[in-house]
């Protein structure tokens, strides 16, 4: 169980973090262009099911 969450703490932090970067408006730094909000953005929606895939149903 602690690796469980453990895991899903991991997960949740990086697709957090993906989710921020595909979202911020690039206000610092070089402009991020389409390829990469929806690159980053996917990752995102991959760490969100890593992190159900965490738990098992019924």
């Amino acid at each position: 169980m602690p690796l469980r969450w453990m895991l899903v703490l991991v997960f949740a932090g990086a697709g957090g973090w993906f989710l921020f970067r595909g979202l911020r408006p690039g206000s610092d730094g070089p402009p991020l262009g389409v390829t990469d909000r929806i690159s980053h953005v996917a990752h995102a929606l991959m760490a969100a099911a890593m992190v159900i895939m965490m738990w098992p149903m019924g």
